[in-house]
């Protein structure tokens, strides 16, 4: 049981989206404000204070989780390594948490779906954090002479975009044992950011 008077804001809100991502890995999309306020034993206008709808809960408990996946690429990111490795340790990273997520947690797929087909601005959020990320990459690559040259930021962009089976959700859930491997298909997508004469294609 959850008392609101002896926690601070900051600490009830964060028990709120807790809760809440709980639920919404067991009922999906059908998780209620109310679903929330009974698991905290707490009323439905307590959750308002913090949430005005449900779509604001909602768009927030996906930005939290995004948040951990940026979390993970930037991780991904900064290893040791070249910068062709660190970009496939970033893609990667991507890959293995949305795999996590997609083959284990089935009512989740749910509101990937919905978040994605309605372009929620936290899917937006992610989306340019990692290209911020992986263009950080790419302009090290270049300074390298790894990478051809060119906007790292554009690159970082295409990139992601010719990956997308690899990272997308829905399409990890579709993917097949006939499907190229994830490893497989981040190495043929980076043999395009290879320098002309350059070793990233070996390295």
């Amino acid at each position: 049981m959850i008392s609101a008077t002896r926690r601070s804001p900051a600490e009830v809100r964060s028990d709120i989206l807790a809760a809440a991502w709980d639920l919404f890995r067991q009922l999906g999309a059908h998780t209620t404000v109310a679903d929330v306020a009974e698991r905290l034993s707490m009323s439905s206008a307590n959750v308002y204070r913090f949430f005005p709808s449900k779509q604001a809960l909602t768009d927030a408990v996906c930005a939290s989780q995004l948040a951990a996946l940026s979390q993970a690429a930037r991780a991904a990111a900064a290893s040791p390594g070249s910068a062709r490795v660190r970009a496939r340790a970033m893609i990667l990273a991507l890959h293995e948490a949305m795999c996590e997520q997609m083959l284990n947690e089935t009512r989740v797929h749910e509101i990937v779906d919905v978040a994605l087909n309605e372009r929620w601005p936290a899917i937006d959020a992610f989306m340019d954090d990692c290209a911020a990320t992986l263009a950080a990459v790419i302009a090290d690559g270049q300074a390298d002479g790894e990478f051809a040259p060119g906007d790292p930021r554009e690159l970082a962009v295409h990139t992601l975009f010719a990956s997308v089976g690899v990272y997308h959700p829905a399409l990890i859930a579709q993917r097949t044992e006939t499907d190229p491997s994830a490893e497989s298909a981040v190495e043929f997508v980076l043999r395009a950011l290879a320098a002309p004469g350059g070793d990233a294609a070996q390295s």
